[in-house]
């Protein structure tokens, strides 16, 4: 029951995650997705301390351990700073289908790192379940690349960089789930993560010579609004749920379950886009919701 929980709750971040891709896409398009990598998480400081505060009482996770401080400032790292500035110089390098397929490597990184470091040993129809719900996905993108025109020119220097950004998310799931073991709190967590990724970003901004006109940018009231919102639906209450499922099922699964983000925007696409979904497209979506049938049910 507890893993059922994990993966419904991994279900959710995708959502969660499909609906602020386009925030961060359109803002991105105005500002520069490296402006809102950095303000995201300045925006997402207020409402974390807010909900740290109903939920446990206090402004700050000050009793937690140095170790456990420790794992989840590297995982914000990672995550939220690390992980990103990769995949954004992929996006940029590589084109957007191709970085996206070579993210859905992230699950089978991750279940290849747990099950050595966590000893989170998954049976053969939970594997099975990642690479087809895996395989599913990277059709879906795939196709959904040829239907679109001017896709950037390849270059080889953008598949590392897409690699890199998939096993950083890898391995801030792992770190984040090893703390979580102790019987963190996910939101004391989520508060420490994002805290080190925002002093991360703040220390390449200033390397860049950025720092003060991505803050700036915050002047324009509506963007800035729309940002805000975009902050608590993905780094405070989206990252906020992956962690509880973290906490219930293997990182390989949850981490496979997130990645049908793409999949959950197709529905919007269609109806409101009024964007053509080809019949691949369709036979795609339905093997990635079939392997996500085998998670759920093993």
């Amino acid at each position: 029951m507890e893993q059922f929980l994990g993966q419904s709750l991994a279900v959710l971040t995708a959502a969660c995650f499909a609906i602020v891709s386009s925030i961060w896409s359109y803002a991105g398009k105005k500002i520069g997705s490296s402006c809102v990598t950095h303000i995201r998480l300045w925006l997402s400081l207020p409402p974390i301390i807010l909900v740290h505060f109903i939920f446990t009482g206090s402004f700050f996770p000050h009793h937690l351990d140095p170790y456990i401080l420790m794992l989840f400032s590297f995982s914000g790292l990672l995550g939220f700073t690390i992980a990103d500035l990769f995949i954004f110089r992929s996006l940029i390098l590589l084109g957007v289908r191709e970085t996206l397929v070579i993210l859905t490597l992230s699950p089978i990184f991750g279940t290849i790192i747990s099950w050595f470091a966590l000893s989170e040993k998954l049976n053969h129809l939970q594997i099975l379940g990642i690479l087809i719900t895996i395989g599913g996905v990277m059709w879906v993108i795939y196709e959904e690349g040829q239907n679109r025109s001017g896709t950037k020119k390849k270059q080889n220097l953008g598949i590392p960089f897409a690699m890199a950004g998939a096993l950083a998310q890898a391995l801030a799931n792992i770190l984040s789930k090893g703390a979580l073991m102790y019987n963190v709190h996910p939101i004391s967590g989520t508060y420490i993560r994002i805290i080190a990724g925002l002093l991360g970003l703040v220390a390449f901004s200033l390397i860049r010579k950025s720092f003060i006109a991505d803050l700036k940018n915050m002047r324009f009231i509506k963007l800035t609004a729309i940002l805000a919102a975009g902050a608590v639906i993905g780094p405070i209450f989206g990252v906020i749920v992956s962690m509880y499922a973290l906490t219930l099922a293997p990182v390989g699964i949850v981490t496979a379950l997130i990645q049908v983000s793409p999949i959950l925007l197709l529905p919007f696409d269609f109806f409101v886009l009024k964007k053509k979904i080809t019949w691949k497209v369709v036979a795609g979506t339905v093997i990635a919701i079939s392997g996500a049938g085998i998670l759920f049910i093993y």
